[in-house]
C-alpha cells in the first residue's frame, strides 16, 4: 500500500518479498512437482471438531519456507465446495510464470496452488471475489491485483472455471493506485463488480475510489467516493460491501491530517441503493455536518502509521472492514483501528448502523473495543449473526478469534482459532501477518482465512488443525516430506466455524 502526500510507499509487498523469493526459489524448487498445471496436494486426517482449522501449504510445496502472508478467501455461492484463497505466495517452478491462488473443490478438506493470476511470479496484493448465478460450477472469479514488476500497475481480471491452467483474462489495467479489495455480486444480466483502491490519479488528493463494473468486467468506471479536503491523499483501505438488494457501501479513511506517524483520520461510509448503476453512485448518505456525500462514522481518530514493526513484527495503519447483512440492507457493521485511549499501540473498534447508515452507535459495541489488535474482518450471515475476525498480540503470542453475536455484541461467543508465537519467526519482510485477513458466510458456517507461525504444535490450535504439508507433531518440526527439517515460517490458514443459533 502506498501512504501520504509525499507518496512515501507503504508496499503490501512488492521490494522485500520479490527479494526473498527470489533467494529462497533455488532452494525450494527440487521439492516441488506439477501435474495438469496443479501443486497436487496430500490431506492429513482432519480435526476431530466441528471448528476445521487447515494449513494452506499441499504437501507437495512441503519445503518450502516462504513469508506465506496476507490472505483473501472467495467461495462460490452456488457451489461452496469451490473456493479461492491467496496469499505472497511465489510460483514455486518459474521465476517469470504466473503468480498463483489456492483451489480448493471439496469445501476446504484440501487446497492445492493454480498459477493463473496474470501477474508473473508473485502479486503485490491480490483480492477476489466469486460472483453468485451464471453458468460457472467452479467459479467466475474476479480478481484485483497489483503487478510490481515494472512499476505498479493495477490488473483487474476473470477467470471462469479456477480448476483450469488457463491465465485469468485481464479486463481492465491501470497504474498508481494501491490496495484494491474486490466484492461482486451475481445477478441475471451479469456480473456486477466494485473494486475498492486508493486511486493516485483522482485530483485534490481525494484518492478514496470504487472501481465499477455492471457487465462483469467487460468495461470499468472508476467512481470517486472522498469529497472532503485530504492530507494530499486518503488512507489505503477502501473497502465496498455489497448486499443480496443491490445496496452497496463503501468505507474508508479521509485523512484530514498526516504529521509522518499519525494520520488524523475521519472514519466514512458511503452508500448506493442502486448497485451503482445510476450516473452519479454513492451519493445516497451525507452528513449532517457538512451535507457532503459520506457520512462520518467517526471525527478525527489518531491512526498511527508505521510501515517499520510497531505491533510485534506486524506494521499498523490501515486496518478497516465494513459488512452488510446481506438480507437486511439496512443493518451495517464497521470495524477499524485507531491510537485507542489506554495507551496501547494499536486498539479495534465496531460500530453499527441499523437504518442504511444514517446514523451510528455512538460508543464501541459491547466487547469490540480490543486492545493491541490488527486485521478487523466482519462479515454477516444468513440468519443475521455477526462475525467479527481479529488478531491480538497478548502475552508474547498472536491469538486469532472469531467472535459471534446475535445481539449487537450484548451477548457472543468468542473461538480462538490459534495462539502462536509472535517472535518466531523473524519477519522476511512487511506485512508480516498480513495488512487485513477475511471473513465470509456460506450457509450455516464462517468461513475465513488467516495467517500465523506454522508449528505443528496442537496446543497452538485450540479446536485442532490439519496439515496437509509434512509435519512431525511430537517434533514440533516440519520437513521437505524426505525427512530433510524445514524452518518455521508463516503459512497462510483456512478455517469454517458453525455459526451460532
Amino acid at each position: 500500500m502506498k501512504a501520504v502526500a509525499s507518496k512515501l510507499r507503504f508496499p503490501g509487498f512488492a521490494l522485500f518479498a520479490a527479494l526473498f523469493a527470489l533467494l529462497l526459489s533455488p532452494l525450494l524448487a527440487p521439492a516441488f512437482k506439477k501435474t495438469a498445471g496443479f501443486l497436487l496436494a496430500r490431506g492429513q486426517a482432519p480435526a476431530p471438531s466441528s471448528i476445521k482449522v487447515v494449513d494452506l501449504i499441499p504437501a507437495s510445496l512441503s519445503g518450502e519456507s516462504n513469508q506465506d502472508s496476507e490472505p483473501f478467501l472467495a467461495i462460490q455461492k452456488d457451489n461452496p465446495q469451490v473456493m479461492v484463497a491467496s496469499a505472497f505466495t511465489p510460483n514455486p517452478f518459474s521465476m517469470t510464470g504466473n503468480a498463483p491462488v489456492y483451489v480448493s473443490q471439496d469445501g476446504g478438506v484440501s487446497w492445492a496452488l493454480n498459477a493463473i493470476t496474470p501477474v508473473p511470479r508473485m502479486t503485490c496484493d491480490i483480492t477476489h471475489a466469486m460472483a453468485t448465478g451464471e453458468s460457472h460450477p467452479r467459479g467466475d472469479l474476479h480478481a484485483g491485483t497489483l503487478d510490481c514488476s515494472s512499476g505498479v500497475m493495477l490488473d483487474e481480471s476473470e477467470s471462469v472455471d479456477v480448476a483450469s491452467s488457463a491465465t485469468m483474462n485481464v479486463q481492465s489495467m491501470r497504474g498508481n493506485v494501491d490496495q484494491p479489495f474486490v466484492r461482486a455480486l451475481g445477478v441475471s444480466s451479469g456480473d456486477r463488480i466494485y473494486v475498492g483502491v486508493n486511486d493516485f490519479n483522482q485530483s485534490n488528493g481525494q484518492t478514496a475510489t470504487i472501481d465499477v463494473s455492471v457487465d462483469g468486467g467487460a468495461t470499468y468506471k472508476s467512481v470517486r467516493i472522498e469529497r472532503r479536503k485530504t492530507a494530499g491523499q486518503d488512507g489505503p483501505s477502501v473497502r465496498p460491501a455489497v448486499a443480496n438488494d443491490g445496496t452497496v457501501y463503501a468505507a474508508f479513511f479521509g485523512w484530514r491530517k498526516f504529521d509522518g506517524k499519525t494520520a488524523t483520520s475521519d472514519v466514512v461510509v458511503v452508500r448506493d441503493d442502486a448497485a451503482a448503476t445510476g450516473a452519479s453512485p454513492f451519493q445516497a448518505l451525507t452528513d449532517p455536518s457538512d451535507k457532503l456525500p459520506g457520512r462520518v462514522v467517526v471525527k478525527n481518530a489518531s491512526i498511527p502509521w508505521s510501515n517499520a514493526p510497531a505491533l510485534g513484527q506486524e506494521r499498523i495503519g490501515s486496518t478497516l472492514s465494513i459488512a452488510v447483512d446481506p438480507n437486511k440492507s439496512s443493518i451495517v457493521y464497521v470495524g477499524w483501528a485507531d491510537k485507542g485511549s489506554k495507551g496501547d499501540i494499536y486498539t479495534l473498534h465496531v460500530r453499527n448502523s441499523t437504518d442504511r447508515g444514517v446514523t451510528w452507535s455512538k460508543a464501541d459495541l459491547p466487547g469490540t473495543t480490543i486492545h493491541n489488535a490488527t486485521n478487523v474482518a466482519l462479515a454477516i450471515a444468513n440468519n443475521g449473526v455477526v462475525g467479527f475476525l481479529y488478531q491480538q498480540l497478548s502475552g508474547g503470542r498472536w491469538v486469532t478469534h472469531l467472535v459471534q453475536s446475535h445481539d449487537g455484541f450484548t451477548t457472543s461467543q468468542d473461538t480462538v482459532l490459534a495462539t502462536v508465537p509472535a517472535d518466531q519467526p523473524a519477519e522476511q519482510f512487511l506485512p508480516y501477518l498480513g495488512d487485513y485477513d477475511y471473513l465470509l458466510s456460506a450457509g450455516n458456517e464462517f468461513r475465513g482465512v488467516f495467517c500465523a507461525n506454522n508449528t505443528p504444535n496442537f496446543a497452538d490450535f485450540p479446536h485442532g488443525v490439519t496439515f496437509q504439508r509434512a509435519a512431525d507433531f511430537g517434533a514440533r518440526t516440519l520437513n521437505d516430506g524426505a525427512g530433510n527439517l524445514v524452518p518455521i515460517s508463516i503459512d497462510p490458514f483456512y478455517f469454517s466455524v458453525p455459526v451460532i443459533p
